[in-house]
């Protein structure tokens, strides 16, 4: 009969070398994950941004709810006549909902949405968008009857 050992270990040594080139394999596989982009480093802001026409000019105003770095943002579009030129946002610090940036040049028929681009990581969402055929600027005056478009009596 085999007599009681007189260890104090606890954990075999294959055991424990065992458990050790466990944990060395998932927390490699986790950092893999996040360095060839399978996880998602950074959620998009809860902002939503809208084109508007204001006095003859189209006017880009954050809405919010949440404030966004200025450097994360992007109008991106066309125009067909190429007047207008699209790229980063404009300043920096941050972007607060009732914000207005107004677009150079904009004649009304341009397309264009507001993405949201990180810093740091390789994502992007659109906040959003302008739609020049659907609200293009018309011109009023008081030759042209008195009326605004869309059939209003000016005032």
């Amino acid at each position: 009969m085999v007599a009681f050992r007189d260890d104090e270990r606890g954990f075999t040594p294959l055991a424990g070398t065992g458990l050790l080139v466990g944990v060395v394999v998932l927390l490699l596989a986790i950092v893999g994950a996040a360095v060839f982009g399978l996880i998602d480093g950074v959620a998009p802001p809860d902002a939503e941004f809208e084109g508007q026409q204001e006095n003859g000019t189209i006017v880009v105003v954050a809405l919010g709810p949440e404030p966004v770095p200025a450097e994360e943002l992007y109008v991106r579009g066309e125009d067909p006549d190429g007047n207008v030129q699209f790229g980063a946002w404009p300043g920096d610090g941050v972007v607060r909902p009732g914000d207005k940036v107004p677009v150079p040049n904009a004649t009304g028929n341009e397309n264009f949405d507001i993405v949201w681009e990180p810093v740091a990581f390789d994502n992007q969402e659109t906040l959003g968008s302008y739609d020049g055929e659907d609200s293009a600027i018309d011109e009023w005056s008081e030759e042209n009857g008195g009326s605004t478009p869309g059939g209003a009596v000016g005032v």
